[in-house]
């Protein structure tokens, strides 16, 4: 039965009306009247909503596959099994009409940046249908990202602030990334895409910042909200790499990580080597969000239910993440490195999302086709940083190839190296900070979209540098 999945998620969330309203659409097409009722029952003032909506008919919502797919996030994927059906979104983006419609007011879209950028208390906005007070509810301003493109207008981002709305006030910000062909195109100066504030009965109020979208003219986004924005990408990025350097070092040594500065350790013991702003917040956190994954891993295993498994995964969801739709960080897949030997691109990649995309120097024939992963992280492989290796070096599974800078920086977009790939000085650096080792690295054939994503300098992932990263015991004769 296409509902076994919404009847688990109603049972863990018997309050979430949304799910109710949609199971009993479920029942409804099989012809069991009887049960799609009782549904309609508990979904109460949405499905009243619903029936009788008449949003506009290009809001449209995959709002059943993101609420499994939130559901069941931490199950492998191949356990996961999509429904579609799309609802119209009631008053998704009907909370503020356009700009040349009549009544529009500029006062309310100016409320909703000042709620964002606001770190103080605020108050829930006047509703009629309000039922409860608002004084003493916690107010949480958090950021999310969504791909924008391919007729995906980030409804999905939407239906997710407010299915995650709870007991509170929530003011989001959907920062926009681009698409390219299947791949989603992760900047530090995303665009904000929306606003969005829900209440503490769930209704939804929302601004668009794209003209094109909401056909109008929308304000202006704030310094202030821009520059929490790039806070927030930053944040995520070194969460992304702590993430991953989490996962290496337990592969590595069969045991999980007690702090940062266990994985930020000299030669050969530097699977991290540099560390950024904020690690040793974020780290407690992601060390029980992947002790929470390798025992639901067990549990599947076993087939047998484990109830400290949501326990785990909600001492996740706190402060290290307040700031993020959901609780928990935005770049979950472990960071893998991906080369296209066609394109002369290396790109770091989390999931569908590429993070960075580099040009290099390559090999031609001369450069593997396969899969690695990076052993040896070198600071200074010619004891220099301006031999031919470069500043930094990233041995690729023991072999004589490695990912490393170059002294012949015009040669990047070329096949002038004996195999090996070739980057340029600050591009490389920043590779080295951000792929632990241990990360996977697989080059082939046409596998990555034509463009470069690389950070202004200011821009840049910021780190600081390990200590002695340095191998002075060892020559290294790469076939650069």
């Amino acid at each position: 039965m296409q509902n076994t999945h919404l009847r688990t998620y109603v049972k863990k969330h018997p309050d979430n009306k949304m799910a109710w309203y949609l199971l009993g659409k479920e029942y409804l097409g099989e012809g069991q009247e009887a049960k799609a009722n009782y549904c309609f029952q508990q979904a109460g003032e949405v499905y009243e909503a619903f029936e009788r909506s008449k949003a506009p008919a290009d809001i449209w919502v995959d709002y059943q596959d993101k609420l499994v797919e939130m559901s069941e996030q931490k199950e492998k994927k191949q356990r996961r099994r999509k429904m579609w059906l799309t609802l119209l979104m009631l008053l998704v983006l009907a909370g503020l009409p356009p700009a040349d419609a009549p009544g529009f007011s500029r006062e309310a879209a100016d409320a909703l940046s000042a709620a964002l950028e606001s770190t103080d208390d605020i108050e829930a906005p006047v509703e009629a249908d309000k039922q409860v007070g608002t004084a003493s509810i916690a107010p949480s301003n958090v950021f999310t990202a969504a791909a924008f493109g391919g007729g995906n207008h980030g409804e999905t981002a939407l239906a997710a602030a407010w299915s995650g709305s709870g007991p509170k006030v929530e003011t989001s910000a959907v920062l926009g990334m681009q698409t390219s062909d299947d791949w989603s195109l992760w900047k530090r100066n995303m665009p904000v895409k929306y606003i969005v504030q829900t209440n503490t009965s769930g209704k939804l109020t929302a601004q668009s910042y794209d003209a094109k979208q909401c056909n109008c003219e929308p304000p202006e986004i704030t310094p202030k909200i821009k520059k929490m924005a790039l806070a927030w990408t930053a944040k995520q990025e070194a969460a992304a790499s702590l993430s991953s350097a989490i996962v290496a070092y337990r592969k590595k040594n069969d045991a999980w990580p007690k702090s940062v500065t266990q994985m930020a350790q000299p030669f050969p013991n530097n699977i991290l080597g540099e560390t950024a702003s904020g690690m040793s917040e974020m780290f407690p956190k992601l060390l029980a969000l992947h002790q929470g994954k390798v025992q639901e891993g067990k549990n599947d295993s076993s087939g047998k239910e484990n109830g400290s498994t949501t326990s785990n995964s909600s001492q996740s969801k706190n402060a290290a993440f307040a700031d993020t739709l959901g609780g928990l960080p935005f770049l979950q897949e472990p960071l893998e490195i991906v080369i296209d030997k066609d394109k002369h691109k290396l790109a770091l990649i989390s999931g569908d999302t590429i993070i960075r995309m580099y040009d290099v120097g390559l090999g031609g024939d001369r450069t593997p086709e396969g899969s690695f992963i990076i052993t040896d992280k070198v600071v200074n492989p010619n004891g220099r940083s301006n031999g031919e290796f470069g500043s930094r070096g990233m041995q690729l599974s023991n072999t004589n190839y490695a990912i490393h800078g170059t002294n012949e920086p015009d040669s990047i977009g070329l096949d002038e190296s004996l195999g090996c790939v070739r980057m340029r000085t600050g591009d490389v650096e920043e590779l080295f900070a951000l792929a632990p080792q241990g990360t996977p690295v697989r080059i082939g054939e046409d596998v990555l979209p034509d463009l470069t994503l690389v950070p202004e300098a200011k821009q840049r992932y910021q780190h600081t540098l390990v200590p002695k990263q340095n191998n002075p015991n060892k020559t290294y004769h790469w076939l650069n």
